[in-house]
């Protein structure tokens, strides 16, 4: 009998491809392309940008925010939901490191932006409306998606944060009862049900899609994404190299066309898990390419990109006019660019100060507890 040899023997399991490496850097500077299309959006809807060339996807960049949630279900099951990590899996170990990943910047800029707005009231300009006890409250316990407020107040673009720790706990919740278990089935009919339910809800609330509500029912809105994040990652195990740059190429150029659209919306999806399958499956290609770390550096920062970049956008656009007499002579692309620089550098402060020690103090003082919680155990 003639021995058969798929393309990849000696490297994966049968007639699949080989695993995907645990560090997927093309992934990660793919984060910081999702930061820079919701700056682009928030650019211009304050302030304006010119409606040609690259600045015309600006006007479909709240859609960065569902980027990030596709991706974020793609990364968590990556890491969380298969073999042996999903049969060892401890619920509370992996909310903690979630919690240290995403609070700590959160809290800080949430003291920020009430100390701003306290500042502002003080100085008699008034907003849409109050800061309420709601606001602070729904924010510091990360609950400002659940329609719980009457508005952004607080770091609005924390909304999305909350979003997560909706998925993030349902996520843990269902691993820590079935582990490795949930496969294409139920993860399929999650995003069937959890998009329909997402739908029904926005348009109850006046959008026309699940890709819409923030503080009204954003936590809904990540659910669809965060189950076609896993389906991608399930079929990543599938596709081969030659695969992969098909769905890329086929991605990259339905997201050129489709991201020109400023009511781009559920068509963005697949393109969106397709780019992701293919940038992961190509990491290791990719991720040798010449400035790929400055791109991988761009993506670590991207949190705090994303967390910063409305604050410092407001006080660009409101202080700018007054302190420079020159500021309506710059061309508005040019304001993009100086302000989005000086947002890049805030970044990195703050990634370099606040979020990256504080996420580490915080696992560090995990692992401290379980491992004092085991010799207690052990001693008993």
């Amino acid at each position: 009998m003639r021995r058969v040899v798929t393309p990849y023997a000696g490297l994966g399991s049968g007639p699949f491809p080989p695993p995907l490496s645990g560090d997927l850097p093309v992934l990660t500077a793919i984060r910081f392309f999702a930061a820079f299309w919701v700056f682009a959006f928030h650019f211009w809807s304050w302030i304006g940008l010119p409606d040609s060339g690259i600045w015309r996807v600006a006007g479909s960049g709240a859609r960065g925010v569902d980027l990030f949630f596709v991706l974020s279900g793609f990364v968590i099951y990556h890491v969380y939901g298969r073999g042996r990590a999903a049969s060892n899996f401890d619920f509370p170990t992996f909310m903690w490191r979630r919690f240290a990943r995403v609070y700590p910047l959160h809290f800080v800029l949430l003291v920020v932006w009430l100390v701003f707005l306290i500042g502002l009231a003080q100085a008699g300009i008034t907003l849409e409306r109050e800061l309420t006890f709601r606001d602070v409250i729904a924010s510091v316990f990360l609950v400002q998606s659940w329609h719980i407020t009457d508005g952004l107040l607080l770091n609005g673009v924390s909304w999305s944060v909350s979003a997560e720790m909706t998925a993030y706990l349902l996520f843990g919740l269902l691993i820590s009862v079935a582990g490795g278990r949930l496969r294409w089935g139920f993860w399929l009919v999650a995003l069937i049900l959890t998009a329909i339910l997402g739908h029904v809800v926005a348009r109850a609330e006046g959008y026309t899609g699940f890709m819409h509500p923030t503080w009204d029912f954003g936590a809904l809105r990540i659910l669809p994404s965060f189950a076609l994040g896993v389906l991608a990652r399930l079929a990543a195990d599938r596709v081969g190299i030659r695969g992969a740059v098909a769905i890329g190429v086929l991605s990259v150029a339905g997201l050129s066309v489709v991201m020109q659209d400023a009511d781009a919306g559920y068509a963005l999806l697949p393109l969106f898990a397709g780019l992701i399958l293919a940038a992961a499956r190509l990491s290791g290609p990719l991720g040798r390419m010449p400035g790929m770390g400055v791109l991988v550096y761009l993506g670590e920062i991207s949190y705090s990109t994303y967390m910063v970049h409305t604050l410092i956008l407001l006080i660009y656009s409101q202080a700018g006019p007054r302190v420079f007499g020159f500021y309506d002579l710059i061309p508005l692309s040019w304001h993009a660019v100086i302000v989005f620089v000086i947002i890049l550098a805030a970044s990195s402060l703050s990634y370099h100060l606040i979020e990256k020690p504080a996420r580490n103090w915080l696992n560090r003082s995990w692992s401290r507890r379980e491992v004092a919680k085991g010799v207690s155990k052990g001693t008993t």
